[in-house]
């Protein structure tokens, strides 16, 4: 494996010690802190995730023409900022604040979101591309796991602000660390090249070093097997989604499982990741990545049902809790390999960028749908396992599609 794509893991694992000392608590912040009901939660947090719904697709274009290292490096600083003003609007307890930190740091983190995936595509192929994600995969629920469980313990003894205060200096480290060790990606090279020869006065090296802003929607409105993924994706994110916001309040409010263990369950996801995603990627290469797909909604339909049983009938509710967790961490894994690796393997020539910064756009609308949709069920019934069987009926559709897909893609294409 690439030095660089190591690198990156490496760098992402220090970004996610920071962000998940308070992230997977936010919706707890509002509901249990600022006493805000659990629709409104789920408005907010859509809201913010709508206004920031263009500028995935924006990065993904911008990767492509400004490069991915600068865009990587350029959301960590935006994330740096945004923390920052977060920390300072939860200390004195604004909500508008901790919105419009929100939105600013959502929106330099939306368009670098895209860069990541570019920069590993540009230096692996075929196999070596999917065991590329795997590895930032790791890094990324290595730092969450380490994260999570800190942050569970520091928001006990310092509060929610002051755990945020803690992340945006570890936040910063990760920036500082990838500004230092990082190299160009080839993509990078090449458009520091042509901005050199541009700056030269070479006419001919100053031609566009891809297709147009339009040429690359165009493309992607032409390709249908893309546009039926995306729908799929979209369909999949709405219980995939379940797990950010609908999860943790279930598991506390409703199950009534204390904030220790609920860090240290969420903590487990991470570490089945760590530990069982390498595994997981070996044991399907070679398999469709669609076939993936539908392996591991399924196990967040088992997971999430499993949940709603236990809390319909009472039975080991802890148990169960941490029995979901591994279980739809592992449904986690195989998902996680079809959604990182299939938008390159479907990109044409010069698209790795907007292909990505496209995929992710759905994944985020599929979570914004997901948290209202999270919301609205609650706010409806009480009856546990109703509120699942209500919250995974979206795999239905997102099956159906990807095993239509299935036939519809070049098998270098649908192969891990």
């Amino acid at each position: 494996m690439d030095r660089n794509l190591r690198i990156l893991g490496i760098g992402v694992a220090i970004r996610m010690l920071g962000n998940a000392l308070y992230n997977p608590f936010l919706a707890l912040f509002l509901v249990n802190v600022l006493h805000l009901p659990y629709l409104e939660v789920g408005t907010i947090i859509a809201a913010v995730g709508v206004i920031l719904l263009p500028f995935n697709i924006l990065g993904g274009l911008l990767t492509d023409r400004v490069g991915r290292r600068q865009l990587i490096l350029t959301g960590l600083v935006g994330e740096v900022v945004a923390s920052a003003g977060l920390a300072y609007s939860f200390f004195i307890l604004s909500l508008p604040g901790a919105i419009a930190a929100a939105i600013g740091g959502g929106i330099i983190a939306s368009l670098a979101g895209p860069a990541s995936s570019a920069y590993i595509a540009d230096l692996a192929e075929g196999a070596e591309r999917t065991r590329g994600f795997t590895f930032y995969r790791i890094g990324f629920n290595a730092g969450y796991s380490a994260g999570v469980t800190i942050g569970g313990l520091l928001i006990a003894s310092i509060g929610f602000a002051g755990s945020v205060a803690v992340a945006t200096v570890v936040i910063a480290g990760g920036a500082a660390f990838l500004a230092v060790t990082l190299a160009p990606s080839p993509r990078d090279l090449q458009l520091a090249r042509r901005g050199e020869s541009t700056t030269g006065g070479s006419t001919a090296a100053a031609r566009p070093a891809g297709p147009g802003i339009l040429e690359s929607f165009r493309r992607l409105a032409r390709d249908k097997v893309a546009l039926e993924l995306l729908l799929a994706v979209a369909f999949a994110g709405l219980v995939v989604g379940q797990w950010a916001v609908t999860f943790p309040l279930y598991v506390r409010n409703v199950l009534g499982i204390p904030y220790g263990l609920l860090g240290i369950g969420l903590a487990l996801n991470g570490l089945v990741v760590v530990f069982g995603q390498t595994l997981t990627t070996e044991s399907v290469l070679g398999r469709r990545h669609t076939t993936i797909a539908i392996m591991g909604v399924g196990l967040y339909v088992v997971a999430f049902v499993g949940l709603g049983a236990a809390g319909l009938f009472g039975t080991l509710p802890v148990v169960v809790f941490f029995v979901a967790v591994a279980v739809l961490t592992v449904g986690e894994n195989l998902i996680t390999i079809p959604q990182a690796t299939l938008p390159s393997n479907l990109a044409p020539p010069g698209e790795l960028g907007s292909y990505n910064g496209a995929f992710q756009m759905v994944g985020a609308a599929g979570f914004i749908v997901s948290v209202l949709f999270g919301g609205a069920v609650l706010g409806l019934t009480s009856n546990p396992l109703l509120i699942w069987l209500l919250l995974v009926s979206p795999a239905v559709p997102a099956v159906v599609l990807f095993r239509h897909a299935a036939g519809r893609l070049r098998r270098d294409q649908d192969t891990a």
